[in-house]
């Protein structure tokens, strides 16, 4: 029997006055949270660090060693208790919760979503060397479900509110709106199904609107035009997504390997943030760019303010502190690291092709904005969602497609790999059933050594 009939109700249910008024409901409570958000890791930052400015790079300079050094390791021991007395879950939460409840019925307990956003700001205001789009999927997707359990919509209905929450939240933290609603559909609904997609657009809007009434408009990481020429880059940038989907890889395993080895090693846990937390701070003595979320580090990747010694060492610093934070307990996502290690690999190989192709090839800076896209890719499993949010954050649409060639390798060569995503594999780790049909494979990845 055929099934059009039943995927016609769907698309008719999914177009109705309520479920689109819900979904521009759940834009307006999730673009006012990621607002909120934003003010209050600004907050944290300031108690850590003497600044609250998410410049936080130009602010360092003014800070003595011993704070830079100070400030994650007592804050590690801050996140530790923290789980350790008032979070009931004892792990920090993120995307691939959301995606968990999203492979269910759609909910997700608020308060416990709360909480463990709480912890993921409290890591990022620090210093810890994670990203923000991991808590603003969490509250987002948790406001989106609460909604949902207000209203007592079904199943179906209520996975597309949670992911409408998240497209609103993501919207509001990077200024994406179109991107943030293909975001929900690759990585949260871990699908292309058109039915959810006018909900998840009015949402995105409707957050995007409401971050900018409080930020404005203007884009994370504004660039100059790069010169792009079709016929002399793509070829390259089709390299860079072959080295991007390494540094993905070697992030992915290296966070798996790091908690693996942080669970194995005897003690509390609470002690072990701390120690983690004093390692994040040594290694930023050296690398100031691997502290937080790095947007500008990212962003002066993207203009070419970095040589190449100091860009191979953002590599290998941000590597280290992103394991570090994530395998040492911190919350938070990894979305911000991959940008950070993808735009320094991506400035890396620009200058490297400068000295071998004098002048024929585009600057270093627009090899930083495809490296972003070639290593945040395969590690969110969403190329359209990746190249899309590096474009409207830069604005550089010239570079198109080698920022989307990038992107498209770099997941094509982990997919095999990995699975579809970081947060897939994670499932996967704690024993959780991703559909083949979604995911891609058939049986989990190997656990990293």
């Amino acid at each position: 029997m055929s099934a059009a009939p039943e995927r016609l109700a769907e698309i008719k249910r999914a177009l109705t006055p309520r479920l689109l008024l819900l979904a521009a409901a759940a834009g307006v409570l999730a673009g006012a949270a990621g607002v909120v958000f934003r003010l209050l890791l600004n907050a944290i930052q300031w108690i850590a660090f003497g600044s609250g400015s998410e410049m936080l790079l130009s602010a360092l300079a003014a800070v003595p060693g011993w704070r830079i050094v100070l400030a994650p390791a007592l804050g590690g021991l801050a996140v530790g208790l923290y789980f350790r007395f008032v979070f009931p879950a004892r792990r920090p939460l993120g995307p691939a919760d959301t995606i968990e409840a999203a492979l269910r019925d759609g909910a997700m307990p608020a308060g416990k979503s709360l909480l463990g956003t709480l912890a993921n700001a409290l890591s990022l205001g620090v210093g810890a060397s994670v990203g923000r789009e991991g808590p603003v999927v969490l509250l987002g997707g948790a406001l989106g479900a609460w909604l949902a359990g207000v209203v007592r919509v079904r199943p179906a209905d209520a996975r597309i509110l949670l992911a409408a929450g998240v497209a609103a939240c993501v919207a509001a933290s990077f200024n994406a709106p179109a991107a943030a609603a293909i975001f929900a559909l690759e990585v949260v609904l871990l699908g292309y199904r058109l039915v959810p997609l006018p909900a998840l657009a009015i949402a995105s809007a409707v957050g995007t609107l409401v971050s900018r009434a409080w930020f404005g408009s203007a884009p994370l990481f504004p660039l100059p035009a790069h010169g792009f020429s079709t016929l002399a880059d793509l070829p390259a940038s089709g390299a860079l997504g072959v080295a991007g989907a390494l540094a993905a890889l070697a992030m992915m395993a290296s966070i798996f390997a790091a908690g693996d080895l942080f669970a194995r090693v005897p003690g509390a846990t609470w002690l072990k943030t701390c120690v983690a937390g004093l390692a994040v701070g040594a290694i930023a003595l050296w690398v100031p760019e691997v502290l937080s979320y790095g947007q500008e580090a990212t962003h002066g990747a993207m203009l070419g303010r970095y040589g190449l010694a100091m860009l191979l060492a953002i590599v290998m610093a941000k590597l280290a502190a992103t394991a570090i934070s994530l395998g040492g307990g911190f919350g938070g996502g990894v979305f911000s690291p991959a940008l950070v290690l993808g735009s320094a690999l991506g400035g890396a190989f620009g200058h490297a092709l400068a000295l071998a192709f004098p002048g024929a090839l585009a600057a270093p800076g627009a090899y930083a904005a495809m490296g972003a896209a070639a290593v945040a890719a395969p590690v969110l499993g969403a190329p359209i969602s990746t190249a899309l949010i590096v474009l409207e954050m830069t604005e550089a649409w010239n570079l198109a497609p080698g920022v989307a060639l990038a992107a498209v390798v770099a997941t094509a060569m982990c997919r095999p790999i990995v699975g579809r995503s970081f947060f897939t594999w994670q499932l996967q780790r704690r024993g959780v059933a991703v559909p083949a049909g979604r995911e891609g494979v058939t049986s989990s990845p190997p656990r990293p050594s």
